[in-house]
């Protein structure tokens, strides 16, 4: 069953998530960045069968030449080690190093491979009920 977080407005998620993917970038050191990249707009994915949605977005940290994207992984898992709010929980695959953390109210944060020098930190909202009116298919 979904757990929505009541009085969530689409903002607000929007919010949350960027803000996560911003904190999650703060747990690497400065020289391992070349640069990051927090796209503006994400979509909404239906995360139940009642308007309940999670705002999607996703930040790309471009490495600097000495950091690898195993090492960026490491770190990230390491800094959420303890973290009662975000559980992390390695997904490494055939594609690479991953992990992914587990959020309240079915919120999710993936940290992976983009390429071989650079890292995605794709993220999804706290899942909320859109109001009628506001339509699911729009960027936001």
């Amino acid at each position: 069953m979904t757990q929505t977080q009541a009085g969530l407005s689409v903002e607000d998620a929007k919010r949350i998530a960027q803000d996560t993917e911003d904190a999650i970038v703060k747990t690497l050191p400065t020289s391992m960045i070349a640069s990051v990249e927090q796209r503006k707009t994400g979509i909404l994915l239906p995360c139940g069968e009642n308007r309940e949605y999670q705002w999607t977005g996703r930040t790309i940290v471009n490495l600097a030449p000495s950091a690898t994207v195993e090492d960026v992984v490491s770190r990230v898992l390491s800094a959420y080690s303890d973290n009662d709010e975000l559980r992390p929980r390695d997904i490494t695959d055939s594609s690479g190093p991953a992990i992914q953390l587990l959020g309240p109210y079915d919120s999710g944060y993936i940290v992976g491979r983009r390429s071989d020098d650079a890292v995605d930190v794709a993220s999804f909202s706290p899942c909320f009920n859109l109001p009628e009116g506001e339509s699911p298919i729009l960027e936001y």
